[in-house]
C-alpha cells in the first residue's frame, strides 16, 4: 500500500489477508502456543463454520496466566470462555477513515474484516493504517 492513501479508500486495500484464526473450542493452552508462535496482538476467534464470534488478545492470555497461578486447569478451558465477545469488526468496503475512528475510539490495536456471512477475510492493524495515511 502506498503512503498517502485517501481516507475514503476501502480497508480492503490495506488489510492483511493472511489471518491466523482460532477456533472457539480449542483449549487455552493451544491458543497460548499459537500466540507465542505468531506474536500478534489479537486473534479472531471463529466457529467451526468460520463465523467471527470473538477476539483473543495477549491481555486475555495474561488473565488466564494469572488465573493459572491458583488453578493450572484453566489452560484446558475453551477459548470461548476467555475471549472478548461482541467484537467490533469492519467490512472490506468500509473506509480507512471509519477504520481509524473505530480503532481510536475502541483502543484496539487491530480489527478483523468480515464478509457478508461474518467470515473473517482480513485484519487491519494500527501499522496498516499508519502506513496508509502517512
Amino acid at each position: 500500500m502506498e503512503a498517502g492513501t485517501p481516507l475514503d479508500a476501502p480497508v480492503a486495500k490495506v488489510m492483511t489477508r493472511a489471518v491466523v484464526l482460532m477456533l472457539e473450542g480449542i483449549p487455552m493452552s493451544e491458543a497460548r502456543a499459537i500466540a507465542v508462535q505468531y506474536d500478534y496482538n489479537g486473534f479472531p476467534v471463529v466457529t467451526q463454520e468460520g463465523r467471527l464470534v470473538g477476539v483473543l488478545t495477549k491481555g486475555d492470555l495474561l488473565r488466564v496466566g494469572r488465573a493459572a497461578f491458583s488453578d493450572a486447569a484453566v489452560w484446558r478451558d475453551p477459548v470461548a470462555r476467555w475471549m472478548a465477545h461482541g467484537v467490533l469488526a469492519l467490512r472490506a468496503g468500509d473506509s480507512l477513515r471509519t477504520a481509524v475512528e473505530h480503532m481510536v475510539d475502541s483502543g484496539l490495536r487491530s480489527l478483523p474484516v468480515i464478509d457478508q456471512d461474518d467470515r473473517v477475510i482480513g485484519m487491519v492493524s494500527r501499522n496498516d493504517l499508519m502506513t496508509a495515511i502517512s
